[in-house]
This record gives C-alpha cells, structure tokens and sequence, in this order.
C-alpha cells in the first residue's frame, strides 16, 4: 500500500515506544492459550509489536505494504519470515497457536465483507485451540475522534497533524500530515489521507461467531489506552479443538 510505504520511516517515532502495548498483548495471549508458541502478526507494519514478542514466540508477520516490511525486517531476528500479503486473502503453507491483528488494523478494511474474508483467514491458518486477538476502533470511538479538534504530536524534530473526519455511514478519513519542524516554522514532509471503516459490535460478534467457539470482548475501560487517548475494543476468540467442538 503505497500511502504506508511513504508513512514507513516515520512510523516508529510516532508510535513510540511499544513495551506497554507488547506486554498488554502477551498478558491476553497467556489467559487465553497458556501454551502457544507460534505466533503470526496480520498487518505487522514495521514490527513494533512482534520484535519484542520474538523472545518468547516464534513470530511471524504479514502486512500489504513492502516499505513497513522492510523496516520490520531489519529489527526482527534474521529469518524471521515475512509476508507480502492482503490481510483480508492470504493464503500461508502454515498455522499458527496466536494470531494479532493491532492499532486497529481491522478498521483499514472499507467493507464489511472483507472483515469476513479476514476472520476466515484467520481461522483457517490457527491451530485447534488457537487464538484470534484483534482490536478496533468502534463507530462512536470513530465518530468522538471526528468531532474533536485535530492531534497533533511531536516526534524527534517532526510534527504530526491528525484529523479525523466523517464521510458517512461507517466510512471514516484520517488525514495524516508530517512537518519538519525549521526556523522558518513547518516544513511539510509528508501530507496522506488513509480511509478507514467499522461496523456494528452485532454484526462483528455475529460473524465471529459462525467460525470461533468462544468470543471475548475486552472493553476501553478493561483495556490499554493508548497515548493519544484511542480507547479501543478488543476481540479474543478461540478456535475449538476436536474434543471440544
């Protein structure tokens, strides 16, 4: 995806530091499927969450934009394996106990059909007994962020400017812009819009719920909310194992 690639060497910097975000995950992981050991990252960006995840997991990680993976690439253990893929029709020579899809990467899919093909990927690359763990941005949290004033955000000596906007229905624009900051003011860097989508718990819970066979919600005031106030929903979902189907 190209916009990525052009937002992949600022993308660290404005996430920040991910030990809070790894540990919240590892913590779900570890109630949800005590003894997983293989992991695989849906929209794994440049690495931030599965890097440190490397210690204690054999990690893997997917995501549609080459320039996030080549920065992945470079902080992951070598032979790390790495796929070039569309988060919605993937298809892998291999399962896994844990599948991660976070900061919403989800939402990055505009219609509610492909958040079905992901869940199917999902399940048919898990092991019985595997786990989903996906977060997302609900309408409303979408909808709060559209209707507040703009983020902006300091990183390194760069600017980034954020403003969500509505454009009906379920349908959301982030317009993202990065300014080296000069003595002249700001220089513009980097100016990208990213659209994104979410859908009704309902529908989500009720399409979850014809492939997994236990469905956990974890809500923002259960959860980790992120430093620029995202409070987000997470979704742990478990495939059954033949004995418990």
């Amino acid at each position: 995806m190209a916009l990525y690639d052009s937002l992949a060497p600022y993308y660290d910097a404005v996430t920040g530091d991910s030990t809070a975000e790894t540990a919240f995950i590892d913590s779900i992981i570890k109630h949800a499927h005590g003894g997983a050991a293989t992991l695989l990252e849906v929209a794994c960006g440049t690495g931030g969450i599965i890097a440190p995840l490397a210690d204690i997991y054999r990690v893997s990680g997917l995501d549609i934009s080459p320039g996030m993976l080549a920065v992945a690439g470079k902080k992951l253990p070598g032979g790390t394996p790495l796929y070039l893929a569309d988060m919605s029709r993937f298809e892998l020579s291999m399962k896994f106990d844990v599948i991660i899809c976070v900061y919403h990467g989800i939402n990055h899919l505009l219609d509610f059909a492909g958040w079905k093909r992901f869940f199917g990927c999902a399940y048919r690359h898990l092991n019985d007994g595997g786990v989903l763990i996906f977060d997302m941005l609900t309408i409303q949290d979408l909808k709060t962020m559209a209707s507040g004033p703009r983020i902006v955000q300091r990183f390194d000596d760069n600017y980034l400017v954020i403003r969500v906007r509505e454009i009906g229905g379920v349908i959301f624009d982030w317009r993202i812009e990065v300014f080296e900051v000069g003595q002249g003011g700001g220089y513009p860097l980097l100016a990208e819009v990213i659209r994104t989508a979410s859908f009704p718990d309902a529908s989500i819970r009720k399409a979850l719920s014809q492939k997994f066979s236990d469905i956990k919600t974890i809500g923002s005031d259960g959860s980790l909310v992120s430093d620029d106030g995202e409070n987000r929903t997470w979704f742990v979902c478990t495939k059954s194992a033949p004995d418990s189907a």
